[in-house]
């Protein structure tokens, strides 16, 4: 197959439990490997029952919430 007719294709690839890639290699696939891993490694000690309830978005927007006050507080601090 032409390198045009693959640059079309989906990803396809498969990740061991020992976290061995087989696959076409590509940038984005090697892009795709390296979000996977750290998406692994930052959700240590979150269950897939909470992954799957979303409990990164409620994380996510309660830091967005919160940030504001904490960056003020953090300002008044340096002011003192």
């Amino acid at each position: 197959m032409s390198q045009a007719g693959r640059a079309n294709e989906p990803l396809r690839f498969v990740i061991t439990p020992d976290g061995e890639l087989f696959g076409r290699e590509s940038e984005e696939g090697r892009e795709l490997v390296r979000r996977i891993h750290a998406c692994f490694f930052a959700c240590e000690g979150i269950t897939t029952d909470e992954l799957e309830r979303g409990i990164v978005a409620d994380m996510r927007r309660v830091i967005e919430e919160v940030q504001p006050f904490l960056h003020d507080r953090v300002k008044t601090s340096d002011a003192a």
